[in-house]
């Protein structure tokens, strides 16, 4: 994921702010996800400023189930 930050117009005060988390400029993001991923299911939808992103498990990560026979 990359975005940039812009820098908010002159005529706003440094005192409006509580806090600014980061500098001006670009920036990217990137995580490992634990299991492999349906690459063809994934969505992302951003809405009021959440990004929601849906990961399904691939097939082969699902687990499997095993019957046993007891006697």
């Amino acid at each position: 994921m990359t975005g940039e930050k812009r820098r908010v117009a002159g005529d706003v005060k440094p005192e409006a702010f509580h806090r600014s988390e980061r500098a001006t400029g670009t920036f990217v993001r990137h995580m490992q996800l634990p299991v492999e991923v349906d690459e063809h299911q994934v969505h992302a939808d951003y809405t009021d400023g959440l990004l929601m992103v849906t990961l399904p498990k691939a097939a082969k990560a699902q687990p499997t189930q095993i019957a046993v026979q007891v006697d």
